[in-house]
Formats: C-alpha cells, sequence, structure tokens
C-alpha cells in the first residue's frame, strides 16, 4: 500500500516518466497494424492513426529508484510487465505480441486517456482510483480494461 503523501510526491514522477515514454513510442513506433487498428476500434480507441506500437525486449522501470522500487512493489510495471498502454503507445513484449486480450487490455487503457482528456488526467485517475483499493491492485479504470479485452475475446471466440 502506499500512503498518501507518497503518492502525492510519486504522482507527478509517475506522469513524467508516462510523458517520456509515450513520447519515445510516439517518435520511434510503429504505426498500428490493420489487425490492431480493428481491435482499437472495439477497445473504444478514437484516434486510432495516432497509437504507436514499440516492441521490446522488456518493458522499462522508471528512472527514478524511488518510482522504480514503488512500482514494482504495487504491480504496476515490474519485471514481468508484457504490455503497457498509455496516452497514444503502446509497448509490447516480444514474446507477447500474440496475446490479443493483453494487448485489447492495454488499448481499453489508450481509450481510456483519450476519454480522460489526455495522459496526465488518466494518469491522476488511473493511479488514485488504484490507491483506494485494496493492495493497489485493480481500481475501475483496470477493471473496465480486464472486462472489456475479455469480452472482446468470448464474443470474437464465438462469432
Amino acid at each position: 500500500m502506499v500512503d498518501q503523501k507518497t503518492f502525492e510526491y510519486l504522482l507527478p514522477l509517475a506522469y513524467e516518466w508516462a510523458k517520456a515514454q509515450e513520447e519515445f513510442v510516439l517518435a520511434h513506433g510503429n504505426p498500428l497494424s490493420p489487425r490492431h487498428t480493428h481491435d482499437a476500434g472495439l477497445a473504444g480507441v478514437q484516434d486510432c492513426d495516432r497509437v504507436r506500437v514499440l516492441v521490446v525486449d522488456r518493458i522499462p522501470l522508471p528512472d527514478n529508484p524511488e518510482l522504480a522500487a514503488a512500482s514494482k512493489r504495487i504491480g504496476i510495471i515490474t519485471g514481468d510487465t508484457r504490455c503497457a498502454g498509455f496516452g497514444h503507445a503502446l509497448i509490447i513484449r516480444v514474446d507477447a505480441w500474440n496475446d490479443r486480450e493483453l494487448i485489447l487490455h492495454n488499448l481499453v487503457h489508450i481509450a481510456q486517456s483519450e476519454r480522460c482528456g489526455g495522459l496526465e488526467p488518466w494518469v491522476h485517475q488511473y493511479l488514485g482510483d488504484r490507491t483506494n483499493c485494496p493492495k493497489f491492485t485493480v481500481g475501475s479504470l483496470e477493471e473496465e480494461a480486464r472486462r472489456i479485452a475479455h469480452e472482446i475475446c468470448c464474443d470474437h471466440a464465438v462469432a
């Protein structure tokens, strides 16, 4: 769990890290493939043309040691993280490229960023939402991403 004082200290650092990641992916990533563009639309992304994908060997941890430690401790970004989506950036580990539900989950986070009015308000809402949950593991935005990704995969598996 993260106490309120620590949360308020780390929140702007988390936003700056996410912003730097998004800028890097937007500059160096690739557009969505037709298959992923279709999935992005199903996930609620409004501006699929802005989304960029970067395939990596590992999802980078924050450079700030305190933020990295908190991120690992609460399970937001860890050495096991296989995909991250925020702003208009999708970062995915190469070994997770074929995990459609995981990609959809993170495309929902991108749609949430759009709905929230951009990366900064989304980071504030997403992390603030999770601080109100036991063990900082879920929140309404995380639950929504899990539910929508699962529903899309189940609907399309039957069709």
